[in-house]
């Protein structure tokens, strides 16, 4: 399964990219997933190689860091009470307004293709993001899609 009940955060509060990103880190590492690394690290990756990506519905994110920083596989789905800007990945002087953040967690090998694949295909799917975008329960649309 891609998603998981206990790596889903609602209605996260945070006004930049760097508070969602500490926010994001402390629950990863309360549920064992990443190495201490793993704040630093995010934000040196996203700062060289930005994941913002605007879909035909609405902006998205993808950050992710080397799978040496990571200890379990999974990804941390959060929508924020409100978008949080992103650099474009491919052009970092444009900037996206990502509504929905999938945080990538991966130790590494053919799994890190795999979950990449799957999401660019429910990207691709615009039904999949305007509905998770709005639903009132995230958590239980995400782990009953069916797409």
């Amino acid at each position: 399964m891609l998603f998981k009940e206990k790596m889903v955060i609602d209605g996260i509060d945070a006004n930049d990219q760097n508070e969602l990103f500490s926010k994001v880190a402390e629950r990863l590492q309360e549920l064992d997933v990443v190495q201490s690394s793993y704040l630093e690290e995010l934000k040196k990756r996203e700062s060289v190689f930005p994941t913002g990506l605007q879909t035909k519905t609405i902006g998205v994110a993808i950050p992710h860091v080397d799978p040496v920083n990571i200890k379990t596989d999974g990804i941390m789905v959060v929508r924020p009470k409100r978008p949080v800007t992103f650099s474009q990945m491919g052009d970092p002087s444009s900037k996206v307004e990502a509504q929905i953040v999938f945080f990538i967690c991966s130790t590494g090998g053919d799994q890190q293709l795999t979950t990449l694949r799957q999401l660019m295909d429910l990207f691709s799917n615009g039904e999949f993001l305007k509905k998770i975008s709005v639903s009132e329960d995230l958590t239980n649309e995400l782990l009953t899609w069916k797409g």
